[in-house]
């Protein structure tokens, strides 16, 4: 077994170290943030980058993304002496665990004829979106987005209560007509613009099928979990994104209280972010 550092002990190197092959035995995370260094993320310890060479590793992971992030930890590598192999945290997309999950759960949904459109609610560029779309060509897909990005109120509150540090505007760089570009199937796309759940008002007579909440904040999160189980067929599920997020912490708050209240557990799903499914 080979011994693996995770250099970057952020939400992508929390995610990473649950997706990591069983060859590789993660022995520490680096960091360049001092104040991270002696703490322990899921009890693996976070050290400076010097330090974790110092261990000798096989295999050093970089858990950032963008070329020009993982392009700077190279060269430190190398300075601090490193000739081992180095990878990113991009090659886990070849083996997207949301998508796959969503593949798999949209066969099973489809194969038993469960009744019910999709939704989303947190379109953001649609990439997620385009995935549903063509998961389920034969069901209307319902799109929920202010695309003006987070609202004042609800940022509030996320700092009220220490969720996040998100600000008012944020993915905010997106448009209905670029959304609708990428969907393989746009004539079954019903766009609804604005606050949810505002936007929700005349669709109470629906059934969904699926839905995914991509919301990040703890207010239309918690919002969107009553509004979209109440109209779940049986057989349906419901996938949250950022559940086990260290950036969004208020998603895992808003679902482990709507679970306890309705008596389920969410399933956790190891991508990137920390998604989770619930089921009727």
């Amino acid at each position: 077994m080979k011994k693996a550092v995770l250099f970057g002990a952020g939400q992508v190197g929390a995610m990473v170290s649950n997706l990591i092959g069983s060859s590789y035995r993660v022995i520490c995370f680096a960091d360049n943030c001092e104040d991270k260094w002696g703490e322990k993320l899921f009890g693996i310890p976070v050290v400076s980058p010097a330090e974790s060479i110092s261990f000798k590793p096989d295999l050093v992971c970089l858990c950032v993304t963008g070329n020009e992030r993982i392009a700077e930890m190279k060269d430190q590598l190398k300075k601090l002496g490193f000739d081992g192999e180095i990878i990113s945290a991009e090659t886990f997309k070849l083996f997207d665990s949301r998508a796959a999950t969503l593949r798999l759960l949209a066969e099973q949904i489809n194969a038993n004829n469960t009744e019910g459109d999709c939704a989303e609610l947190g379109v953001f560029r649609g990439d997620f979106a385009a995935l549903i779309n063509g998961a389920f060509p034969g069901r209307r897909l319902h799109l929920f987005d202010t695309f003006e990005g987070f609202r004042e109120i609800d940022v509030e509150r996320e700092k009220g209560f220490g969720f996040s540090k998100a600000g008012a505007g944020d993915f905010s760089d997106t448009s209905e007509e670029s959304v609708r570009e990428k969907l393989p199937y746009p004539e079954k796309a019903v766009f609804h613009r604005g606050w949810f759940p505002e936007t929700f008002r005349g669709l109470e007579g629906l059934s969904f099928s699926f839905v995914s909440i991509d919301a990040d904040l703890y207010a239309p999160t918690a919002a969107a979990l009553p509004v979209f189980w109440e109209r779940l067929s049986p057989g349906g599920a419901i996938m949250v994104h950022d559940y086990n997020s260290l950036q969004y912490k208020g998603v895992k708050k808003a679902v482990d209280d709507f679970c306890t209240e309705i008596k389920i557990l969410p399933f956790p799903v190891p991508d990137l972010h920390g998604s989770c499914v619930i089921r009727k």
